[in-house]
Parts: C-alpha cells; sequence; structure tokens
C-alpha cells in the first residue's frame, strides 16, 4: 500500500532564509527538466473472463506526449499466465506485427519475452500529442480453480510502473450464468492497491474498479471468487484440488480491517493536519491584529483643506509609501526649492546628441541661486534647507554641475547614462538618509523581535514537518505549510504608528480635496499663491496632472489677478501656453528623472549576476498475477 503522502541587517538574514527555504521546497517538488516527458492520462481497460478460465482483455491507453517520441511499451508478468493473441491499434486501425526483434517502423509492433515478461512494443512519430492506443490480448490461466471456490487474482497495473496515471477504470465482465448467483454472498469483490479506489458491482454481471490518480510503483489489483460451475471449460491446468475459500476469506477479512483501521488513522491525520493549518492562521491572524492592523483615528472627514504636517515632500513619500521612494519625490523636491527662490526654473531648448546628428529638444533650465533672505518668503521659516535638500542642490551644482550656477535636466541624464553607478549609489543613499530621518517621525510601528521569532518557528515547523513527511505524510505536510503561513505572512506585517495613521488619513483627505476643489464654491478654495505650494505635494501624491486640469477651470489661464502661477521662480510656456505649458513643464522635470535613474539602475544591473461485496480498495494483496508498466521510447 501506497499512501499519498529590527536590526538594519536583519532584512539581509530574513532574505537568506527565504531563499533557502525556497529552495527546498523546489528540490522536493519540481521535477527534473527534461526535452521531453510524457503524463499517461487514463488507462480504461476492458476484461471479459471466460469459461476456459481465461481472460480476453483490451487497455486503451491515453497517453500525451511532449517532445518527440518513436515508441510505447506494456510490459506484463506472465508466469503461470501465458498472454497470448497479442494486438495494437489505433482509432481502429491495426498495427502490423513486425516478428523480428528490431523496431520497425511507425505502425508497426513486436513482442518479445524479457525474463518471465512479455514486452509489446509499438512503433509511433509522436511530437507534442495526445495518443490513444488498444492493446489487445489474452491471458490464459487467468482463473484458478479449487475444490471450493474459483479465483481470479489479477494486477492490472504493475507495481514496476513508474508513472503516475491520472485516472484508470477496469470494466470486467464475469462468464456466461454469472448473473444467475447473489453478488456478495456467491460472487464476491475485493480491490488492493491505493485507499482512494473503489471497486463495486455495476452489472448483474459486470465489476468496475477505479482509481484516480494512482501513484507511480503503486499496483492496482482485483480479486473475484466465483462459484467453480461457471467455468465448465477449463483445461486440467488451471484446477487446484485444494480448499481455499476460507483462507481468502480470511485474508481479505484481515487486509480489509486493516484497511479500515489506516482510512481511520488517515481521517485523523487529516483533522489533525487540518488543525495544524488552522492554528497557524489563527496565529498569523493574531499576529496581525497585534502588529498590523490599522490603528483607529481621530480624524474621519471626507475632505482636510490644508496641509496636514510640515514635512517636506519627500518626506511625505516616506510616510505615504511606506518606506519607498520613486523619482517624482526628486521633481517635487525641486519644484519645492523653486518655490522657495532657492532655484529657478526656465523652460529652454538645447542641442541633443543622437545616434545620427543630433535634435532640438525641449528642457528646463535650473538655476542655484542665493539662499533667500527670510522676510521675502511667505512662510520666513522656509529659509532653512533641510539636509536631504541642502544634499540634493550640492549634488545637482557640484557633482552634476561641476560647480557651475546652473544646469539643464538633460545634462542630469547624460551623467546618469555615464556614471550610472555614481548616481545610482547617490540616490540609495540620498533616499536612506531621508528614511532614516523620518524615524524621529515616528511614522511606524516597530515589530521588535516579532519577525525573528516567526522566521525561526517557521523554519523550524518546515524542517519538522519534513522529516515528519515520510512516516506522517498528512501531518508532515500539514506542519510545512504551517511553517510557511507562519514565516511568511508576518513579514508583509507594516503599520503605521498612531500618530503615523492620524496624519496618513489626513494627507488622504486632502489628496480627495485636491481631486475634488474645483466642484467646491469659489470662497473654499485657497489663492492661486498657495496652490503653488499645495501643487508641490500633489506631485508626491501622484496627481499633479487631475490638479492642474482643476486648477485652469478655477484660474483661467493659471493667473489670479496680475499673479501668474510660478511667478518669481518659474518660468514656463515659451513653446506652449497656459495649462499644456505647465503640465508638459512638470512632466519634462519628472521625466527627465525617470530616465536618469532607469539609466543607472541599468549600469547597475549589467554587473549583477472485507465482505466481497465490493467498497473500498485494501491496501494488502499483491499476489495477484499480471501488471503492466508502461514507457516510451
Amino acid at each position: 500500500m501506497i499512501r499519498k503522502m529590527s536590526p538594519r541587517h536583519f532584512p539581509t538574514t530574513v532574505s537568506g532564509l527565504l531563499m533557502g527555504l525556497f529552495l527546498v521546497l523546489a528540490v522536493m517538488t519540481t521535477p527534473a527538466l527534461a526535452d521531453r516527458s510524457l503524463t499517461m492520462d487514463q488507462i480504461i481497460v476492458d476484461a471479459q473472463v471466460l469459461p476456459d478460465a481465461s481472460m480476453q482483455v483490451t487497455e486503451r491507453i491515453t497517453v500525451d506526449f511532449s517532445g518527440h517520441w518513436n515508441g510505447f511499451y506494456v510490459k506484463i508478468p506472465q508466469g503461470n499466465t501465458p498472454i497470448v493473441e497479442v494486438q495494437v491499434s489505433e482509432n481502429g486501425q491495426p498495427y502490423k506485427f513486425n516478428p523480428g526483434t528490431e523496431y520497425g517502423p511507425p505502425g508497426t509492433y513486436l513482442t518479445k519475452s524479457e525474463g518471465g515478461d512479455i514486452l509489446i512494443d509499438w512503433s509511433i512519430d509522436a511530437n507534442d500529442q495526445v495518443r490513444t492506443f488498444d492493446v489487445s490480448y489474452r491471458v490464459i490461466n487467468a482463473v484458478k480453480i479449487y475444490q471450493d471456490t474459483a479465483e481470479l487474482y489479477r494486477k492490472f497495473i504493475g507495481e514496476a510502473n513508474g508513472n503516475k496515471i491520472s485516472y484508470v477504470q477496469v470494466n470486467l465482465t464475469l462468464p456466461p450464468g454469472a448473473e444467475q448467483f447473489k453478488q456478495g454472498e456467491d460472487i464476491r469483490i475485493w480491490g488492493h492497491g491505493p485507499l482512494n479506489g473503489e471497486v463495486e458491482f455495476s452489472g448483474p454481471n459486470e465489476v468496475v474498479l477505479q482509481v484516480n490518480d494512482l501513484p507511480p510503483y503503486t499496483f492496482m489489483e482485483g480479486r473475484v471468487l466465483m462459484p467453480v460451475s461457471l467455468f465448465a471449460g477449463a483445461p486440467a491446468e488451471a484446477y487446484d484440488v485444494q480448499p481455499a475459500l476460507v483462507r481468502i476469506l480470511s485474508e481479505e477479512k484481515g487486509w480489509a480491517e486493516q484497511a479500515n483501521k489506516e482510512r481511520a488513522m488517515a481521517r485523523v491525520e487529516m483533522g489533525v493536519g487540518a488543525g495544524i493549518i488552522l492554528a497557524a492562521l489563527a496565529s498569523v491572524f493574531m499576529l496581525w491584529r497585534r502588529y498590523g492592523r490599522k490603528h483607529p483615528t481621530v480624524f474621519d472627514g471626507d475632505y482636510y483643506r490644508d496641509l496636514p504636517a510640515s514635512y517636506s515632500p519627500a518626506e511625505l513619500s516616506v510616510l505615504w509609501n511606506f518606506k519607498t521612494m520613486k523619482s517624482n519625490d526628486i521633481t517635487a523636491t525641486i519644484m519645492d526649492l523653486a518655490r522657495r527662490k532657492f532655484l529657478f526654473l526656465e523652460e529652454d531648448t538645447v542641442q541633443q546628441r543622437k545616434l545620427l546628428g543630433s535634435k532640438e529638444v525641449t528642457t528646463f533650465l535650473l538655476s542655484f541661486l542665493p539662499a533667500p533672505e527670510p522676510a521675502s518668503l511667505r512662510k520666513p521659516e522656509e529659509a532653512v534647507l533641510r539636509p536631504h535638500e541642502a544634499e540634493l542642490i550640492d549634488y545637482l551644482k557640484n557633482d552634476i554641475g561641476g560647480g557651475k550656477d546652473y544646469i539643464y535636466l538633460t545634462d542630469i541624464e547624460e551623467y546618469a547614462k555615464k556614471n550610472g553607478k555614481k548616481f545610482h549609489l547617490w540616490w540609495s543613499g540620498w533616499t536612506s538618509d531621508i528614511i532614516a530621518k523620518c524615524e524621529e517621525y515616528n511614522f511606524f510601528d516597530s515589530l521588535g523581535n516579532i519577525t525573528l521569532f516567526t522566521v525561526l518557528g517557521g523554519v523550524a515547523l518546515f524542517v519538522l514537518g519534513f522529516v515528519l513527511a515520510a512516516r506522517i505524510g498528512t501531518i508532515g505536510w500539514a506542519m510545512m505549510i504551517a511553517g510557511i503561513i507562519i514565516f511568511v505572512v508576518p513579514l508583509f506585517f507594516k503599520r503605521r504608528s498612531v500618530t503615523g495613521q492620524e496624519d496618513y488619513v489626513r494627507w488622504a483627505a486632502f489628496k480627495r480635496f485636491l481631486e475634488h476643489f474645483s466642484e467646491m464654491q469659489r470662497y473654499e478654495i485657497p489663492s492661486l499663491i498657495i496652490w503653488e505650494h499645495y501643487l508641490v505635494f500633489a506631485v508626491t501624491l501622484g496627481i499633479a496632472k487631475e490638479v492642474i486640469k482643476q486648477l485652469e477651470v478655477v484660474f483661467p489661464n493659471m493667473q489670479e489677478g496680475d499673479y501668474r502661477f510660478g511667478q518669481g521662480w518659474m518660468m514656463y510656456g515659451t513653446h506652449h501656453t497656459g495649462m499644456n505649458a505647465l503640465t508638459n513643464s512638470f512632466d519634462g522635470i519628472g521625466e527627465s528623472f525617470e530616465r536618469a535613474l532607469k539609466s543607472a539602475e541599468k549600469a547597475v544591473s549589467k554587473s549583477s549576476s472485507g465482505s466481497g461485496g465490493g467498497g473500498g480498495f485494501s491496501g494488502g494483496g499483491g499476489g495477484g498475477g499480471g501488471g503492466g508498466s508502461y514507457g516510451g521510447r
């Protein structure tokens, strides 16, 4: 019987453990890659027991061939039950018998003896297709006739078969006259093999045995006891003068009891396995409630009409994107620095070298200005640079611009192409510094050592399950699944702190305000100069285009009285007008940094490498004759 079976470097450690865990899983569950393979979809056996104690058999074999195959075979043990009258056909067309020992052309078959087995081999030309073959033969002396009973004891699939078979069905017809006897008393049936198999009477003289997903190297066997009178034409060699009925019934009773015990144990194992997985899910759920569920907030409004906090656009990105930063965070920072008079942005054209000649492209000239006087700003405190802002200006001016008082955005792209690793290193350091600085804001809850505990616990559970799987399959696999759940799921836990979540919902309400403000009454809408500040954060929130479109509705030509959007810090519209000019300006700045980062990332990536009345099968048996195995060539 076969049974189916937060320290900074901590993420690196977790990644290594995770990779190792899935490597083990891959080794366990992934078959070796090959140029070709075959899948046995099903075998339908039609077998008729004859009065002369022989059995006429037709096997209909459906095979899914992947790749090119030249032949297929069935090998059947003979013993005291010789195989005769072999024929092979496909779709009603018989194959031609090849009397030799060498393989013939497609459409031919041969038979030969190999020890006590008969090999039936037929030549084909199969390439990535499903084929169905019929193999017919007669088994001599398939039934053994004792003093008190006649026994058919036959393996229809042998334990030597190395291929999984998705479905096997045996339709067994008993000799004429069997319909006159009482099923389950005069005629008894049993099936042996995997415990998911079934055997039953399907008619007055018919029996069906079936198994889904027959594993490799697993036999499927039937045993039928019939009245001796059904075999009046049997030859002398089919007879045995000894009585056998009591012995056979005792054997089958013992095997049935053992099989039922194993089924009961399997149900217990299934229950325990399900309990283990449910316990893992419950544990993860409790951990999520403690470490992953969002904190409730005081604010629950639809809109927030002012900036919810005083941190910079790049710092907002840390909160908004859970410590992930994007190229538009540079765009937002540059726009904010220009708004605060540290930079001046001016639309311009330059000649950009191409593969063949050059091309005039529209870009932005970025001029570096002296630090503004606090009194010149609407908010004097904005005259003080944050560390990441000062670092960005220094990098743009000195590393990319070589100390000049201006650079073009195209210069940034060219620099990133030529110095990809340096640019990527700077970007990684710049974003890491901002994320580290935001620790002061207490945006996120710390998981403490919970991730370490769940990783170690998950690995321990997985390893223990792996060890147990060979002996207690269901429980072992359940422990492995539970280990993966406990290992993996908490890695995705992330939660903003109470203050961080409070800020987040306000920023979300502020975003909704930016998306819908054109629908509001005019007196509820701030002045255009304030929208300059708001629009910087709209870049970080990913809705700058939508906001600009709405501004055009509320402030035609992006003007309010004599004041034009960007006045004193941004000059646009040389090549466009109105809303299109501003939209294209924001797009141009963002796309420049996006292209620069992609160039840098490419540079980095290039360097990386029972009773007899039917029912379920019992796990005993194995003493029946025959039992084919299958393969291709």
